[in-house]
């Protein structure tokens, strides 16, 4: 399992569409919400930094003007596995492509120059059944 937390999202983005084929994944649980302005690098660093050690966790990362549950949203990509062990600058970076891909496909959108907006992770711990594969359909 040790090894297996060390290659989520160190070297590359790790997404759950990728393994939630191969593994069983339990995903039950409520989802809970991490704040990080401007999509810092720091805010990243700290919210990795706070997961629990041996676990791992499915974050949709989501960009929001100012961060209130009611107002519109934009997600990022789809689900990203991460750790402990997992790197900020590969999910800093990945995201700042996704961003960068937003401003170009919704050219009205002006999130760069300077506007700020909130990232938001949401995000829950996640588990894997290794003692059984996935059905064969």
């Amino acid at each position: 399992m040790t090894q297996l937390l060390q290659l989520i999202s160190t070297k590359a983005i790790t997404m759950l569409k990728d393994i939630d084929h191969l593994i069983k994944i339990n995903k039950i649980g409520k989802f809970k919400h991490y704040y990080i302005h401007n999509m810092e690098i720091l805010g990243i660093t700290n919210f990795i930094s706070k997961l629990d050690d041996d676990a791992i966790y499915t974050i949709i990362p989501i960009i929001s003007m100012f961060g209130k549950t009611d107002d519109p949203y934009i997600i990022l990509s789809k689900q990203i596995l991460v750790t402990r062990d997992s790197s900020p600058k590969v999910i800093h970076e990945y995201l700042n492509s996704k961003l960068d891909q937003t401003i170009l496909d919704f050219g009205s959108v002006s999130l760069d120059g300077g506007n700020h907006f909130q990232l938001i992770f949401k995000y829950k711990k996640i588990t894997f059944d290794l003692s059984r594969l996935p059905d064969e359909t």
